[in-house]
Parts: structure tokens; sequence; C-alpha cells
């Protein structure tokens, strides 16, 4: 895919795909790029991971990290001898605000660069038959997550990358204007390939205890998922309610539990967490059935034991 998106470049490039669970994607100047696993986590299809990579490899192709660095050391060298200056002459504000002015054109000089990237990715990717709106389906979630982080800064003065709204703002004139609408999303076979690795990523997701940007990934993952990954994502998404432990997350919780009971994929643990729901709302009888049932499906579980005693704790069965 990074061949494709790279525009007759694929023989200079090294694909990384690094264990990370968030949403990033990077390209050094010597041809390697990183793929973080929260963003295929984060993707629907091969067409929304291709816009990743075009955008990625159209910093490549524009040799912007070397243009960066560039800017970079001269900007550098003007400042300490600016700061110099002003201090010398007894002007420390000036100083300061001055060199407030200059990262700012700084950061304002690595957002242009992002949105030529953006431009040269776009047209790789249309070019190699992927649907041109797939980027503005991705942007648009990732616009919601966004909105759903509370400690999400808004200040876009010192920001190295342009602000979502705007990217997807382009991104759909982009696709609007596109002279060709190719179709291709190659959803079946971006599933096929991920789905070996969703547990994981989704166990590293939770891990980051960012429960209210979870609750809606894992939650809109869920609603385009098929049967066969929906028992897993249903577990995910009301471990995600238990462990926030908001109002009301306890019942939340308990539901998703049931619910993800009687779906396909369902892991092993869903039947362990909804005994426990079900022991802390009374329901002794159905908590006894969920352990028993758990340790059924899963005999070598290494809290085997801690799982027993819970049962017993319950007394015996009615």
């Amino acid at each position: 895919m990074a061949c494709k998106a790279s525009s007759g470049y694929c023989k200079d490039l090294r694909i990384y795909i690094m264990n990370v669970p968030a949403f990033n994607a990077s390209m050094a100047p010597n041809g390697m790029m990183m793929v973080w696993t929260g963003a295929l986590l984060r993707m629907r299809d091969e067409a929304e991971l291709a816009f990743v990579l075009g955008h990625e490899t159209g910093h490549f192709r524009a040799q912007h990290t070397l243009h960066q660095w560039r800017r970079m050391k001269d900007t550098s060298a003007f400042l300490s001898a600016f700061q110099v200056l002003a201090y010398g002459v007894g002007a420390p504000n000036t100083a300061m605000l001055g060199s407030l002015g200059i990262y700012a054109t700084m950061f304002k000089f690595t957002r242009d660069q992002e949105r030529e990237a953006d431009r040269l990715g776009f047209d790789a990717v249309v070019a190699a038959g992927y649907a041109p709106e797939a980027g503005a389906d991705l942007w648009g979630r990732m616009l919601r997550e966004e909105n759903a982080n509370k400690y999400r800064s808004k200040s876009t003065v010192f920001a190295t990358h342009p602000a979502t709204e705007e990217r997807l703002a382009d991104v759909r004139a982009a696709a609007a204007a596109s002279p060709t609408h190719p179709t291709m999303r190659n959803l079946a076979q971006y599933r096929a390939a991920t789905r070996p690795f969703l547990k994981d990523w989704l166990v590293a997701e939770l891990a980051q205890r960012r429960y209210d940007t979870s609750i809606l990934v894992i939650g809109e993952l869920r609603d385009d998922a098929p049967p066969e990954d929906r028992g897993l994502l249903t577990f995910a998404l009301g471990e995600a309610y238990r462990r926030r432990d908001a109002a009301g997350d306890r019942q939340k919780a308990r539901d998703l539990y049931v619910e993800a009971s009687k779906q396909e994929g369902v892991p092993p643990e869903a039947w362990r967490e909804l005994g426990f729901a079900l022991s802390k709302s009374g329901n002794t009888t159905g908590a006894r059935r969920a352990f028993e049932h758990y340790l059924q499906v899963a005999p070598a579980a290494d809290d085997r034991a801690f799982v027993q005693r819970a049962m017993d704790k319950l007394g015996e069965a009615e």
C-alpha cells in the first residue's frame, strides 16, 4: 500500500509498525516510515490507511524534514543573535516577545508543510484508485475523537499540524472537485489483515485510561463491525465503562457484558466480568453461571483460583 501511495518512491521506503496506542504516523528523510497501531485500530479499510501513507510519502517526496531542519538551523542562529542584542540593550520583554514570534513563524512553516503533504498524498492515493471520500471519513472520526477529549488544547498558534476541522474541510473539497471518482476501499481485505491484532490493540487502547475517547472510538468501531467482531468490541466497550466508573457506568458495563455474551467472537474474559458485575448487583445465581462458563471456556486461565474463590463466596448454588 505504501508503494501505491508513494508515486514511484517504493524502493526508497522502509515501513515499521510501532506498538503504540495512539493515532500517529511519521516519515524520516531517509525513507523510514513509522505507523502506530493506534492509527491502524481507528481505520476501517485500506483506503483510509492509504490516505495516511500517502500523506507521509508526500513529506518524503517534498523533502520536508530536510527543509525543516535547515529552517530551524537558520532560525536558531538568528534567534541567538537577536536575544543577545535585545538583552544587551536592556530590553528583555522585547527578547521574549520576539522569540515567541519567531517560534510561531516556525510552527506555521511546519503547518504549511503538512498542508502540502495532504495535497500530494490525496493526488497519489486517488490516482492509485482509492475512493477520495475515505480521507473525509477518517478525519471526521478524528474530529469527533478530539472533541470528546476534554484535555485537548485548542490553540493553533504553536501547533505543528493544521486544525482537524481545516483538514476535514480541505479533503472534502478535494474529493468533491476530483475529476475521477474511484471507489476502491478494500474493507474485507483490511479487516482480514488486522483482525488477528484487534484484541491486543483494544487492550492497549484501554490501558491509556482515556476512557471518554476510548468509549467513542470503540463504540464507533462496534457500530461498523461485522458480526464476527461484535462480541469482542462489545466487551471492550463494557470494559471502558467499567473502568471509567462514572455515574451509571456500572449498569452500562453490565448490560454490555450481557450483550457480548450473546454475540460471536466474545472473549472468555467477558464471562468473568459478567460474573463480577452480576455478583455486585445481587444476582448470585447468574454470577455463578457466568463464572462457571468462564472456567469452562478458559480452563487454563491464570486467574482460575481467584475466580473459584469468588464463586465460593457466593455460596452453594440454589
